[in-house]
Formats: structure tokens, C-alpha cells, sequence
């Protein structure tokens, strides 16, 4: 967007000067006379002292303001006067200066939801919808209450979810290091020294692993390029729909971390779509809002699915059927939402289980991933270890 410099004046003779992003000069006059300001002059400029506006706010910080803005709204306090007093806060660098610019088109005569949905990497859809409903019913305090405290859960869904990931793969990748330290440097030393000390016959283990060793030897720089085939992968991923959804399809069937990842998104997909129906939202704007939300592509084709079915005639138990990610116990939950007619509670009910199986996994995935490690790691020690004590008790053998 264009910037300007410009200069005006106002009722009782203030005279500004400063600058601003406007789309053409007939904004940036509508907007001042909006304000009570009269345009002297102005010049379009090429570079700008003006902070970029950042790309990406932290949830919780915009939690945070949202749910201060809700307090603020229901003592009384008008809203521009809110999000002025807001500005002048400590702690919020990442969105005073978005705040300033949604200020200054409230001041320009633009709803707050319509100021929000221009800064739309700043704010999530459900934000700025939750803010529309809140100025179209006059509850704009409970919707911003709601908006902070989806956020805050979303943000804990995904600090658990990582959290319960990081140490299975931490773990392997410990293991896989050791085992490469032993593979490419010990044991060749070792082997170096049976073959100077005339072992001419190994046992089955030792020439299992000195098979190994010069297998690695020979072809360790593939194991680096397909690590990188690896990465390459799942960087494109996220650029190509088809190939992200065959990504996500195998992160969901991983044993242990396809089962956090699926609970993880599960508990998302139903606090969102509990949030949305709660609101007053019909299911189908729901689930348009949600296909747009989810960034899970096997979740994502499910809801396009369960969309198209619905708008077939078909209700919402029946439609559920069409995600594979939904288990038998999904369907019977919202078919019993359905009989009751309190479909949001049922909602609630799923997103809460299903963050519960989160809390669970992080933190029992230690318990679970022991044992399985340790099994892993001693088979491979027992291994080492024959293939290594094999030569030495036939040169003890020989001593003899």
C-alpha cells in the first residue's frame, strides 16, 4: 500500500504532520475529514520510517488483548478509547502498530470486525467473525471472551502436542547418533585389530556386523541426501495440496506420534467447531470457516466431504461418516447431539476427551516409549556384543 506524508489541520487550528499507509489520496482525505481534519498537503513517498507491520502475532498475546478488550468493553469504555489506552501498554510491540492502523480506520468510519479483516495474518478468521456476531447481537464482550479463551486452548493444543513429540524423536535421534558413532568409528578399529591379529574365522555375528560396517562405509553419504530428500519433502509439502495430504496421511498411521498428532487435531477441530456452534453459526458457515482453518489436509478433505453431504440433505451424523479420521465413538456422540438438540455441549464434550488423550500421551509417552527403546537397544547391544566377544574368547581359545 502506498505511503504518504501529509499535512492537516483541525477544527481549532491543530496542525499535524505524519504519515500513514493509504491506498490512494482519496482515502487518506476521507479518512482526516473522518477525523475532524482538514488536508493541506501531501506527497506520495517511496521509503518509510513507519515500523513494518509484523507478519505473525503470538496467540497468547493476542489472547491478551482480546480479553482485555473485553473487560474494558463491559465497564463502559469505548472501544477506540480501549485500543488507544492499549497501545500505550508495555509489552505489546507486536501489535500496536496494527492497533494504530485499526484505530485509525474505526476513527475512518469502518465496523471493528471490518477493520480486523484487513490484517487477516494478524487476526484468525474465527477472530474476526467472533467480532462481527459480537457488533451484530451487541455482545461484543462475551464473543472477544470467547475468541481469547479459543486461542489460549489452541495454543495449548499445540505446546502439548510438541511437547509430547519432541522426545520420542529426541530419543531416536540420540540412539540413531550412537549407533552411527559405534558403526563408522569403533567398530572398524576394532575389526582393523582382529584382521592384524589373524582371525581368519569370525562367528556369524561378527561378520554380521563387519558386514554392516563396510555396507556404511561404502554407502553413508546416501543416508545424508535422503535426509534431505526427507526435508525437501516436507518443506513442499506445505506448498502442494496433494502432496501435503500424502504428509499428513503418514505423520497420522506413524505409530505413537500419528496418534498424538490425530488426537491433537481432533481436539481442535471440535473446540473450534464447538466455539462456532455455540455462537449461533450454522453448521455449514461452520464448516466452510473450519475447511479454511485446518491445516491438517486429511482432516481438511474430510470436512469438504462432510460439507458436500450436508448441503445433500444428509445430517451431520451421516456426513461424519465421510471423515476417515472419525472413530465409531465420534458418530455416536454427535448422533446423540442430534436427539438432544444440544449439539454445542456434545461438541465440547469431544474437543475436552480428545484433549484429555493429549494430556494423557505427554505424559505417559516416556512409560510408553521405554520399553520400546530399551528392547530396540538392548537387541542391538546383545548383537555388538556377541560379535565382539565371539573373536576375543577364540583368541583366549588359541592362547591356551
Amino acid at each position: 500500500m502506498p505511503i504518504y506524508q501529509y499535512e492537516a489541520i483541525s477544527s481549532t487550528g491543530e496542525r499535524i504532520i505524519e504519515q500513514g499507509e493509504f491506498s490512494s489520496p482519496v482515502e487518506l482525505y476521507s479518512t482526516l475529514r473522518n477525523q475532524g481534519y482538514l488536508l493541506i498537503d501531501y506527497k506520495k513517498r517511496f521509503f518509510s520510517n513507519i515500523p513494518s507491520i509484523p507478519k505473525k502475532i503470538k496467540r497468547l498475546e493476542l489472547a491478551e488483548l482480546l480479553r482485555n478488550l473485553a473487560l474494558v468493553t463491559r465497564g463502559g469504555i469505548p472501544l477506540v478509547d480501549a485500543l488507544k489506552d492499549m497501545v500505550q501498554s508495555p509489552g505489546m510491540t507486536g501489535l500496536r502498530k496494527i492497533i494504530e492502523k485499526v484505530i485509525k480506520r474505526i476513527e475512518g468510519g469502518e465496523l471493528f470486525s471490518e477493520a480486523l479483516s484487513h490484517y487477516k495474518t494478524a487476526f484468525p478468521n474465527v477472530v474476526i467473525i467472533l467480532v462481527r456476531l459480537g457488533e451484530e447481537t451487541g455482545r461484543l464482550d462475551k464473543t472477544l471472551e470467547d475468541a481469547a479463551i479459543h486461542l489460549e486452548k489452541v495454543q495449548e493444543i499445540i505446546d502439548k502436542t510438541k511437547r509430547a513429540i519432541s522426545y520420542p524423536i529426541f530419543i531416536l535421534l540420540a540412539m540413531i547418533g550412537a549407533l552411527a558413532f559405534w558403526i563408522l568409528y569403533v567398530l572398524p578399529k576394532l575389526f582393523e585389530l582382529f584382521k592384524s591379529l589373524g582371525l581368519k574365522e569370525l562367528p556369524i555375528t561378527t561378520k554380521i556386523l563387519l558386514a554392516t560396517v563396510e555396507i556404511t562405509k561404502t554407502y553413508w553419504p546416501v543416508f545424508p541426501v535422503l535426509i534431505a530428500i526427507f526435508i525437501v519433502l516436507g518443506f513442499f509439502s506445505s506448498r502442494n495440496e496433494k502432496l501435503k495430504f500424502l504428509w499428513d496421511n503418514f505423520w497420522t498411521h506413524f505409530p505413537i506420534i500419528g496418534r498424538i498428532l490425530k488426537s491433537s487435531q481432533l481436539a481442535f477441530f471440535f473446540e473450534y467447531l464447538s466455539l462456532l456452534a455455540s455462537s449461533g453459526i450454522d453448521i455449514i458457515r461452520s464448516l466452510e470457516i473450519m475447511e479454511g482453518a485446518i491445516t491438517h489436509q486429511v482432516l481438511r478433505h474430510g470436512i469438504r466431504d462432510i460439507r458436500a453431504t450436508i448441503v445433500g440433505g444428509r445430517n451431520l451424523s451421516e456426513a461424519f461418516k465421510k471423515c476417515t479420521l472419525f472413530e465409531p465413538f465420534i458418530l455416536r456422540m454427535v448422533r446423540a447431539g442430534e436427539n438432544s438438540g444440544n449439539m454445542p455441549e456434545q461438541l465440547k464434550i469431544l474437543s475436552d476427551h480428545y484433549m484429555e488423550i493429549v494430556n494423557r500421551m505427554v505424559d505417559s509417552i516416556a512409560k510408553k516409549i521405554e520399553p520400546i527403546l530399551i528392547g530396540f537397544a538392548g537387541m542391538i547391544f546383545v548383537i555388538i556384543a556377541l560379535g565382539l566377544l565371539g573373536p576375543i574368547y577364540d583368541m583366549m581359545s588359541n592362547i591356551k
